[in-house]
């Protein structure tokens, strides 16, 4: 339990001084602006307090009370506009004041109603009463900045890794235990620490300003800020922000994620989690599906897509499948229609499916974007959308696709990776059906067997420069560079013609006629594509024995494509697997290639 806690204080630490903090990092700076040097430690501890308490109960509190799960967010965001305003208007600010500091006092009231002396303590009555007859109070009440810590500690995501997810998994599975308290205490001292630096440095900032008279003008752009962040956050763009800067900018957390993935934690956790590790025991209801142990819970899901949000505690009783994926992955796409066609199947008989949807790139955090290719692919079960990987992490998951098959008791019953034996699955989820009392099940056919992957088929390959492969010669690296295609491309590369820009995940034609070439052996070709628009473009092949694309759902069959949105293209359709050379020629600018795969 000791390398937790250690290893939940550092991730904490790191978390504070990522791209996720800066979504909330003008709300911490402005907490300084009044020049109180109370009002930086409240707030971070009314974050540090609000998102300990939260973590362990909002799911409890939004069930209890029958509210909509974003309920406690559009509280919170209220009360930092609240903020913004009083920072913005200082008559609001006087108004504030005055209710929070009544607010204080009947706390205070409540706690210590015999002692007045140290009523007046416990409330700050001492500060506030000093100051002149007939002067509004200029310092902010205890329970003032505690109550914008608290909004703080309630809108802020942070970066999920493998500490965070287990915490929040935790927090909804076992809300109650001494070890769920303290690593999120811990996590949340360890990201609170940092902030409170960030707010302190804006305090002192102001202060500089103060003596040069600079203040009164400093504070109101704070409120403004502060008012267009609570905006932004209202509209949810705070999310969609930390999740493009997250990708945008480099990654330096490389070593805590192999400290919080190493086997010494990893053990620990499975231990705390109770889950994780086969047992390879048979379950006790006579089953020879192993029992892996209770199945976390679904945790930090931004939308719930097909179905209002939905619980393991709430499904007990189901069989439930939860399928691990992302639009843009070739290889999950081919396991959708399996995937659909036992929920249709088997639905009534008491099966319930959860496609969690988890992006790889940048684009795929859109929801207009998921809706969209639920809908290209015909998924009518439950999807959520699991941007910040929390329910991800929870799982310990590392595929796509993944299966998790859950029993009606909410233990996990079986695990499969990738595509592929899809008859087993199925035969799995009639085993579990029937333990849970379902006699008369429709009968099961036998699934149409894949084509064999090729022998030196091409791999999955990248563009951008954070994962980049195959490219041939010198990788340009980052930035905009003008290039020219090699006199012949080698088996499994690829290289550009015209001037293109380089960035982490995606690489950007800057130019009509820029060309991408790519020499693969494969069947199918698929490419994860996005354009501002839509933008045409004209596909050839080259060395194959036939030099038609084959007319796929993407591409005529004279080779025009049109990119309009972002999503998995396929390219390239074969009448078997042969090496060729493809040239993909744009029409105009701005179209971004990700990565290629492959099919046999």
């Amino acid at each position: 339990m000791l390398v937790l806690v250690l290893v939940a204080f550092i991730a904490g630490l790191v978390t504070a001084v990522s791209p996720c903090v800066l979504p909330i990092l003008p709300i911490v700076l402005a907490t300084g602006a009044d020049g109180d040097r109370r009002r930086p430690y409240l707030v971070i501890v009314g974050l540090i307090a609000s998102f300990t308490f939260f973590t362990l109960a909002s799911v409890q509190i939004i069930s209890a009370l029958g509210l909509p799960s974003s309920a406690l967010r559009d509280i919170a965001i209220a009360i930092i506009a609240i903020f913004g305003l009083t920072l913005l208007v200082p008559a609001l600010s006087e108004v504030f004041e005055r209710a929070t500091g009544r607010l204080q006092r009947a706390g205070a009231r409540l706690m210590t109603p015999s002692t007045p002396g140290s009523l007046a303590i416990a409330t700050g009555e001492g500060a506030l009463d000093s100051e002149p007859a007939g002067r509004s109070p200029k310092r902010a009440s205890i329970a003032g900045g505690l109550l914008t810590g608290v909004g703080l500690g309630l809108v802020w995501t942070p970066c999920a890794g493998p500490i965070l997810g287990a915490i929040t998994s935790l927090a909804v599975t076992a809300p109650g235990s001494s070890s769920t308290l303290v690593l999120v205490f811990t996590y949340s001292v360890g990201a609170g620490l940092p902030l409170l630096a960030i707010a302190q440095g804006g305090r002192a900032t102001m202060a500089r300003l103060r003596m040069r008279s600079a203040s009164a003008w400093a504070t109101k752009a704070f409120g403004i800020v502060v008012l267009v962040t609570a905006g932004l956050m209202a509209v949810g763009a705070d999310t969609a922000l930390s999740a493009d800067l997250t990708s945008a900018l480099p990654n330096w957390t490389d070593t805590l994620q192999s400290l919080e993935r190493s086997n010494p934690v990893q053990a620990a956790l499975n231990q705390v989690e109770g889950h994780g590790q086969p047992t390879g025991q048979p379950a006790s209801n006579g089953s020879d599906l192993s029992d892996l142990g209770p199945a976390p819970e679904f945790t930090g899901i931004d939308h719930w897509l097909n179905s209002k949000p939905l619980t393991l505690a709430d499904l007990r009783g189901k069989v439930v499948l939860v399928d691990f994926w992302t639009y843009s992955c070739i290889n999950c796409i081919r396991t959708l229609p399996y995937v659909e066609g036992w929920y249709q199947k088997y639905a009534s008989d008491g099966l319930v499916v959860v496609g969690v949807h988890a992006p790889e790139f940048a684009f795929e955090h859109d929801t207009g974007n998921v809706s969209a290719a639920i809908a290209r692919y015909g998924i009518t079960y439950p999807v959520a959308q699991d941007n910040e990987f929390a329910t991800w992490s929870a799982y310990n998951n590392e595929y796509w696709p993944a299966d998790y098959l859950i029993d009606a008791t909410g233990h996990i019953r079986a695990e499969h990776f990738g595509e592929g034996d899809y008859d087993g699955t199925e035969a799995d989820i009639r085993a579990l059906l029937q333990q849970a009392g379902e006699s008369a099940l429709p009968s099961q056919t036998a699934a149409p067997v894949g084509a064999p992957i090729a022998n030196g088929q091409t791999p999955e390959t990248y563009l951008g420069s954070a994962r980049q492969a195959g490219f041939q010669g010198d990788y340009p690296g980052d930035g905009t560079h003008t290039l020219q295609l090699p006199s012949q491309l080698d088996l499994n590369s690829w290289a550009l013609d015209g001037t293109w820009d380089v960035a982490s995940q995606y690489i950007t034609a800057t130019q009509a006629q820029d060309k991408l070439e790519l020499r693969f052996q494969a069947r199918d070709v698929y490419l994860v594509l996005s354009a501002p628009g839509s933008v045409t473009a004209h596909v050839t092949i080259a060395g194959a024995a036939t030099t038609s694309t084959g007319g796929t759902e993407d591409v005529s069959a004279s080779g025009e494509l049109t990119v309009s949105s972002a999503r998995l293209y396929h390219l390239v359709h074969l009448p078997a697997s042969e090496q060729a050379t493809l040239t993909i020629t744009f029409d105009s600018p701005g179209v971004q290639a990700f990565a290629f795969t492959f099919g046999s």
